[in-house]
């Protein structure tokens, strides 16, 4: 799920059968990302890897049957869970932070590129990506690390 009110979801060998929710909400209006298909019929292969394993596919939340629409709740969460791919075993595998550290590790967005997520990887690599989406960012990490701190202070979540 995503704050624009949708889903995203890797298709790396996807099938109706493992998958049915997701596979058909792929339909006119979804957004294919690095995912091989045949030019003459349009058939989509999601088993061709030939890009990256890093297949993902964006649709809307409307195309799940059963959600909840719209993608709200009258409160806002108590607990904060900050999810990451430790392939180093340096974090501990569950800890309860305090808000400059939230603000520390969110700031840091520290994970791994492992084989499957990334193109050329085929051993896992530490890296960093500043709130966990650098690449997206718009303003200082600083800027949305405070914002968290302000929201968590808000409603008391930890």
């Amino acid at each position: 799920f995503n704050i624009e009110g949708g889903c995203y979801a890797k298709t790396v060998g996807l099938t109706r059968e493992k998958e049915p929710e997701i596979y058909d909400a792929i339909r006119f209006g979804s957004i294919l990302e690095n995912v091989g298909f045949d030019e003459m019929t349009g058939q989509v292969d999601y088993d061709d890897v030939s890009i990256t394993e890093n297949t993902r596919v964006a649709y809307p939340l409307k195309f799940i049957p059963n959600a909840k629409i719209p993608a709200k709740t009258e409160h806002h969460p108590k607990q904060i869970i900050l999810l990451t791919c430790d392939a180093f075993g340096i974090l501990p595998p569950i800890s309860k932070l305090t808000p400059d550290q939230v603000m520390y590790h969110f700031i840091s967005g520290y994970t791994a590129k492992v084989a499957g997520t990334e193109e050329g990887v085929l051993e896992p690599e530490a890296t960093f990506s500043a709130c966990f989406g650098a690449p997206f960012l718009v303003w200082h990490p600083s800027v949305y690390a405070e914002m968290l701190a302000a929201k968590l202070d808000k409603y008391g979540a930890t």
